[in-house]
């Protein structure tokens, strides 16, 4: 099962959900791997300090992409692919089997998560159906305009989208401190941990992974 973390803009928290959620499933049980696209390598030096045990492994070409990323032996293989719609992180999205696009609630935002949309659902007809999708609205602050908006807009083009996270401190606080949420002991730190846990659980039950997993009990 590949999880890819992607978008056309930076700054939209795919960094954060792609350590978060490979932590998330390491202190599950499962084996993960972690491959990270990112030419700045934020997530790998993130995830040394959070989970020395998991190695990040860096593909950086769409070569590196097509060659090495089917191979990895794993539960589940996390990719942090880069910011932007380049031929890596389009190699990326077509060996996927799950897509998850963070968007925050900004104009530009939208813009490059719409388009990532359209580049997505090009490869799903050419893959029949694959990779899934998934929408996290991100940076949400719900008593203000935009992040209504960011919503109503997702609603109303029918795209696929999970439980919504907040703007938060601790999530800042985590990468700082090379930590994930649950590891911290504040008041920010709990609440984040309570939505993001619940949209881990809400992702991972949607993934054919899972089902089998779950069948075979």
């Amino acid at each position: 099962m590949i999880l890819a973390l992607a978008n056309s803009k930076g700054g939209v928290g795919k960094s954060t959900l792609a350590v978060h959620l490979a932590v998330w499933l390491h202190e599950k049980g499962r084996q993960v791997a972690f491959v990270d696209s990112d030419v700045q390598g934020s997530s790998s030096a993130w995830l040394k300090e959070a989970a020395p045990e998991i190695k990040p492994i860096r593909l950086l070409t769409p070569e590196d992409v097509v060659a090495q990323l089917p191979k990895l032996q794993a539960d589940v293989v996390i990719v942090d692919g880069p910011a932007g719609l380049s031929e890596v992180t389009r190699a990326i999205l077509v060996l996927s089997d799950l897509a998850i696009l963070p968007c925050g609630p900004s104009i530009l935002d939208l813009r490059a998560l719409i388009e990532a949309v359209g580049i997505i659902r090009k490869i799903q007809e050419i893959r029949h159906g694959s990779p899934k999708m998934v929408i996290v609205p991100n940076k949400l602050q719900m008593q203000y305009r935009l992040s209504k908006e960011l919503l109503q807009t997702i609603q109303s083009q029918e795209m696929p989208v999970g439980e919504g996270l907040g703007l938060r401190q601790a999530y800042a606080d985590a990468a700082g401190q090379g930590t994930v949420v649950w590891r911290m002991n504040t008041q920010s730190a709990r609440v984040a941990t309570a939505e993001m846990q619940f949209l881990f659980q809400q992702l991972y039950e949607s993934t054919p992974h899972h089902e089998r997993r779950s069948a075979n009990v």
